[in-house]
């Protein structure tokens, strides 16, 4: 390739061939690299990536093809998401034993992107065409949508981990996939900083259920209105960027269509999402240690709807808790802040057991057993940790 491809003349593709190895030598050569549209630089086994916040045409097809041609792309190849890839995967055959990736780096470092990267050129040279292929790509979008959401510094921030297992055959064939999650930030469905948001899905189907949806519901008036939902945390519908989301809802449904376990339940996820939409709008009277009375009624009648459960029972679930005394139990109303602390908690458990549920019926879509199952390439995707100055 040309050396344009390796980078500026006066830099080191591989920071090991550098003739200082400061800090301020190794921060010098990657940022001339980054600045030339370099985000990779090497050293050994290991590459650095910087996030260029924007796309860059370096994951074409023709790209692709010369790094699964090559058989040393750590050392013929300019250092790449893809070498990494292949190099994991020529690895596992020539020595038989199976190989991990650690995908690693502070928030915003792009770890959610690279690991799409890589599970892209794993499914292009090793299922291309087949069903398959086609599962695994489209589990990105429906785990983006569930599981990232915009921070401070991250319009897409993963808020949760994950150790993605790609099965193959003894020949280096895909034959399925498993995921296991972990961390998820339960914390940010109930509350955001200051310009921050919570998980995109919350976002994307408030805003593209249709009419016919919203009427088979039982919706109220207004529900197409994202501002008005409090857990969205927005001052105004403006405030929402949605070319920065990873797909919207037409796309995120046709994901689900995709995935043979979620295809039927497409509706029912949908419920839960806008459950826990209107549940962040239940309030209730006085404040403090004042016995809690809901609000507005409508708020948890159309929560008990969507969820398909007597208001009443609800409502008393929220408000009133059962205590032990002697033999007997007596239900004592609870106070405001003891209520809202019990909505929140429900609130949580619903998004995160939906979460869960969402990524175990992508495992069983994906998740391969048998003698055809030989090695697996496991990529882990390590909860971005902050490093503020």
């Amino acid at each position: 390739m040309a050396h344009k491809d390796w980078g500026p003349r006066d830099t080191e593709s591989e920071l090991t061939r550098l003739k200082s190895i400061t800090d301020k030598a190794l921060l010098q050569n990657v940022e001339k690299r980054y600045r030339a549209g370099n985000i990779y630089t090497r050293s050994g086994r290991i590459v650095l990536a910087v996030n260029p916040y924007k796309k860059l045409p370096l994951y074409t097809e023709e790209t692709l093809q010369a790094y699964k041609a090559s058989l040393a792309p750590q050392v013929e190849l300019p250092p790449h998401v893809y070498a990494v890839a292949s190099s994991a995967h020529s690895g596992m055959l020539r020595t038989s034993t199976s190989q991990s990736v650690i995908i690693s780096g502070e928030s915003g470092a792009g770890k959610t992107e690279t690991a799409k990267i890589l599970l892209e050129y794993l499914a292009e040279v090793s299922c291309s065409g087949s069903d398959l292929h086609t599962r695994v790509l489209k589990t990105n979008p429906i785990m983006e949508s569930f599981g990232c959401a915009k921070t401070i510094w991250n319009n897409n921030s993963s808020r949760f981990g994950k150790f993605l297992t790609l099965q193959f055959s003894a020949s280096g064939r895909m034959q399925g996939a498993f995921m296991k999650t972990y961390l998820l930030e339960k914390s940010r469905i109930t509350s955001q900083l200051p310009g921050e948001q919570n998980y995109h899905v919350l976002y994307t189907v408030a805003k593209g259920l249709s009419s016919a949806q919203r009427t088979e519901f039982g919706l109220p008036k207004g529900s197409d209105a994202v501002e008005s939902f409090k857990l969205l945390n927005l001052k105004k519908a403006g405030d929402v960027k949605w070319a920065d989301f990873p797909c919207d809802f037409k796309e995120l449904t046709e994901a689900f269509a995709v995935i043979p376990s979620l295809n039927d339940k497409q509706a029912s996820c949908w419920r839960v999402i806008m459950a826990v939409l209107y549940l962040g709008n239940l309030s209730f009277t006085g404040q403090g240690e004042d016995d809690a009375k809901v609000k507005d009624p409508a708020v948890v009648a159309a929560v008990a709807r969507l969820l398909s459960c007597e208001t009443a029972q609800l409502e008393k679930a929220i408000c009133t808790q059962n205590m032990k005394a002697g033999l007997d139990w007596i239900s004592k109303p609870n106070t405001v802040a003891y209520a809202s602390d019990v909505k929140n908690a429900l609130t949580k458990a619903l998004y995160s057991r939906l979460f869960d549920y969402i990524v175990e019926m992508v495992n069983v879509s994906l998740e391969k057993s048998g003698d055809e199952m030989r090695y697996f390439i496991g990529a882990v995707d390590i909860f971005g940790f902050e490093c503020f100055p």
